[in-house]
């Protein structure tokens, strides 16, 4: 038994396994790894790691899973094996997460086959020397299983920490939900979860918290600009002068065992070496503006609840693309899912109702973020708003 003090949930408390899987080098990598990227950009107390956030997700793994366990959903043997799951549920994070991943994706390999690949080389001995099944907790974490809806479902274990984690670090106050009711009157089910009527005000808390953490910090236009101006950093960087970081050299980096070190700092290392080795080139000019926080500026910023279609954004990245290098130029377009009201229920007198039967606030929450933006490299800024 180990005790890690936590400054969001106190003390948590790591078994026997989850202690030797915290010991090995791939994990303890994740302590090298901010949870929110380039968050720190703009809010500087983001500074918190994927490491902090596992153990939050592990310690309310167990919390859950004890209630559940106690009301017959689940059985001990499937606690167990949930709570390993969501301990390494972040382990095939890439260093500074999305802006990263966004490079390997275009390529067809994303953190999740990062996770299955290191789950199979790094873990297997360790989960089977405990009498646990690698096979099980696979299929919880690829979705596979009823238990994989507590890690990654309507109301799981991931968001519950991080919203309240991030709201910490940042200093942003809308990521504080009352996670005691929320947990005390929740239960999942293969076709979403079910809240108790009292529970329902947290609920709402905890799908809201979501809705605006998004915009105040996952996709705040400021981060969001960075983080895409590392993609595009990180592209030109391997093209140029770390030639040996593609999708096979991760592969045999997790072989021979140099994984663990492929971090948030060995990204930084790159850009050092990559500045020093080519100092008047157009890449270095780039990590020089990255580093010095000279990134792009938005100049088209659409922010909506429901897909209304596209046009203007379209044709603002069309008329741009008529007089400023593609490569300058930086569009985003995701449509981002909040919550799926057809898969809640609410338990009221004794009865089981879908949410358009029961007054709530949730029926009046979006069940989707649009946002579209536009951004270009900052000496385009002042020509592109004219022609905008």
């Amino acid at each position: 038994m180990k005790r890690i003090f936590d400054e969001v949930h106190g003390t948590i408390e790591l078994d026997d396994v989850a202690t030797s899987l915290v010991d090995e080098p791939v994990f303890q990598r994740l302590r090298r790894i901010r949870q929110t990227s380039l968050a720190y950009i703009v809010y500087p107390g983001a500074n918190h790691t994927r490491f902090s956030h596992s153990l939050g997700a592990y310690y309310l793994t167990e919390k859950i899973g004890k209630k559940l366990v106690k009301e017959g959903f689940i059985s001990d043997s499937e606690l167990n094996d949930v709570k390993i799951a969501s301990l390494l549920h972040d382990i095939g994070q890439f260093p500074f997460s999305h802006a990263i991943e966004s490079f390997y994706i275009k390529k067809g390999f994303s953190n999740k086959d990062l996770r299955d690949l290191i789950l199979m080389s790094s873990f297997d001995e360790a989960i089977e020397k405990y009498g646990l099944d690698l096979k099980r907790i696979r299929e919880i974490l690829n979705g596979e299983t009823l238990l994989t809806s507590l890690i990654d479902g309507d109301a799981d274990v991931d968001r519950m920490d991080y919203l309240l984690r991030d709201s910490i670090h940042t200093g942003i106050q809308l990521g504080r939900i009352d996670l005691e009711r929320l947990i005390f009157t929740i239960t999942y089910n293969e076709s979403g979860i079910t809240v108790q009527d009292k529970g329902i005000i947290s609920l709402e808390n905890f799908y809201l918290s979501r809705l605006h953490m998004y915009q105040a910090v996952y996709y705040h236009k400021t981060i969001l600009g960075y983080e895409l101006f590392l993609t595009s950093l990180y592209s030109k960087m391997i093209e140029e002068c770390e030639t040996r970081l593609n999708v096979e050299d991760i592969k045999s980096m997790i072989s021979y065992g140099t994984f663990p070190y492929w971090d948030d700092e060995w990204i930084f290392g790159s850009l050092y070496r990559c500045y020093s080795n080519s100092s008047n080139s157009t890449l270095s000019q780039m990590i020089k503006d990255f580093l010095d926080r000279r990134g792009p500026k938005v100049i088209y910023d659409e922010i909506g609840y429901g897909d209304k279609g596209d046009n203007e954004f379209k044709e603002a990245t069309e008329k741009l693309s008529r007089v400023i290098p593609s490569d300058s130029i930086y569009p985003f377009e995701e449509i981002i899912n909040i919550f799926d009201k057809s898969r809640i229920k609410v338990i009221s007198k004794d009865k089981e109702l879908s949410l358009s039967e029961y007054p709530t606030l949730l029926n009046t929450i979006p069940e989707k973020l649009v946002i579209r933006r536009v951004y270009v490299d900052r000496r385009y800024a002042e020509k592109a708003r004219e022609m905008l």
